[in-house]
């Protein structure tokens, strides 16, 4: 049997993981919290209802830390990243127990502005190793996790409500797999992750949940050594809840599947070694898909200032930026001029764009950029509390006062000459004539010496709370429009 794609609303029982346990009964008990247990995030929204439970198991005591920490950053995700959020209910089922293996599904309910949702994650318990397991570690490495990913888009290439270029082999779309009673590998997608762009709106979540069935045969050359256990713990006809002292308690976690890192292997503090980031804001716009097709070609890796609306705007964007090894930032949730903010404004503007980014990749962002450039010290404190250091450039493109493509190239190049050391480049991916500039930019740069890099690479592991580059300061734009 080839892997299928379910049809929303019409999934069937071959479409649906195993579930063992769905209520505390026996060697199964319940944790359940409300929002009062979740009140210490940099941004807590008033007037929330929030609702949570997960399951504990005897013997499992660092599967129930694993699976605490999991719900606590899925709702700081909800309070940081929903526009005018009202509730968050998260329940659970058991997928699989069995040889030292545990499988929990979370199914987490969302209401906001934009309506009522629902998303899925399932995380392992691995006996062996004491350690809580991401889905995607029921996969074989990166390369296992590219080639079903391949699978997948082949099984949704007519779905109707699965847009191009929504599909990429990383963490949070990869967040729920199990298997059926037949073995076979059962991959979920949350409402809507699937969705094409809707220009101004989040994608659309109505379609539901996308699952896709691949089949046992298929499935298996793709599976690790934890998830030929899991398919065999979610077939036994009887679970079994009992969990042995892990053998390696306290193990040192494995490489993720679907977990980028960003950049090449560069360091920038080497002699004789000069760094450039590209860093682009405001986005992601409609241009950017093609930007990445540029820095694709030429073998680029850049950083992205991402703002609030357009995040939620063009979620697998991101998703495809990250996939592709690029460094992606914060700019801000509505693009405001930070130091004339009241400080207890901060906390959201900050928050914002970080608990989209940790929902749709599972990247957690360290790198925070104020627009216009403008921040105070209330800002970079916030900035600092929410685990993150200040970055603005030492190189302004100008580009956001409209010049052409010739001229951004020519103020790039000359100011990179001038700087003292790597150059932490200001551009802006809404704008064509960026665009248009980039590749002559890149064969100009490389010509003179330059190594491309992150930002972070470029400043070389930046303080949490700490501005860069040191000592920049600034300010408006003589123009009297700042600089965005």
């Amino acid at each position: 049997m080839a892997s299928c794609a379910a049809d929303p609303g019409t999934a069937d029982t071959a479409d649906l993981m195993s579930v063992v346990a769905d209520a505390p009964e026996g060697p199964v008990s319940e944790w359940t919290g409300t929002a009062a247990d979740f009140d210490g995030h940099p941004y807590v929204p008033d007037g929330v209802t929030v609702t949570a439970a997960y399951p504990e198991f005897e013997g499992a005591e660092g599967f129930s830390q694993g699976l605490s920490g999991h719900v606590d950053r899925r709702v700081g995700d909800f309070y940081g990243g929903s526009r005018e959020p009202v509730s968050l209910d998260i329940d659970w089922e058991v997928t699989a127990a069995g040889d030292g293996v545990l499988g929990v599904r979370l199914v987490h309910t969302v209401e906001d502005l934009h309506g009522l949702r629902q998303g899925y994650a399932t995380y392992w318990y691995d006996a062996e190793t004491g350690l809580t397991r991401y889905s995607s570690e029921l996969i074989a490495g990166r390369e296992g996790l590219e080639q079903l990913n391949g699978i997948v888009a082949d099984a949704l290439a007519d779905h109707p409500h699965a847009g191009a270029d929504t599909l990429w082999p990383i963490l949070s779309t990869y967040d729920s797999m199990g298997f059926n009673a037949d073995g076979d590998l059962v991959v979920e997608f949350d409402d809507g992750h699937l969705s094409p762009v809707r220009e101004g709106h989040p994608p659309d979540a109505s379609p539901g949940r996308i699952g896709v069935v691949v089949d046992a045969d298929e499935a298996a050359p793709l599976l690790s050594d934890l998830g030929e256990r899991a398919r065999a713990a979610s077939a036994l006809e009887e679970p079994d809840f009992a969990v042995p002292v892990p053998d390696a308690p306290n193990a040192d976690r494995p490489a993720v599947p679907g977990e980028i890192t960003a950049g090449e292997d560069v360091d920038c503090a080497a002699e004789g070694v000069r760094c450039v980031a590209l860093t682009f804001d405001d986005g992601p716009a409609e241009t950017t898909p093609h930007l990445l097709d540029l820095l694709a070609e030429e073998g680029v890796v850049a950083t992205f200032f991402l703002n609030g609306d357009p995040a939620l705007t063009r979620p697998a964007v991101i998703r495809r930026a990250y996939a592709e090894g690029h460094e992606i930032a914060n700019h801000n949730d509505q693009h405001e001029h930070m130091r004339d903010l009241p400080v207890s404004a901060l906390p959201r503007q900050v928050a914002t764009v970080n608990a989209i980014v940790s929902r749709e990749t599972g990247y957690r962002v360290t790198l925070f950029r104020p627009p216009f450039g403008q921040s105070s010290p209330e800002v970079l404190a916030e900035v600092g509390a929410q685990e993150m250091a200040q970055v603005v450039w030492n190189v302004d493109s100008e580009d956001w006062t409209e010049i052409g493509p010739n001229e951004i190239v020519e103020r790039v190049t000359e100011q990179t000459a001038r700087a003292d050391r790597d150059a932490i480049v200001l551009l802006h991916d809404p704008l064509p004539a960026t665009l248009a500039a980039v590749p002559e930019l890149i064969g100009l740069l490389r010509e003179d010496g330059y190594t491309f890099a992150t930002t972070t690479q470029a400043i070389g592991d930046p303080v949490t709370g700490a501005a860069y580059p040191e000592g920049r300061n600034v300010p408006e734009a003589a123009s009297g429009e700042p600089k965005a």
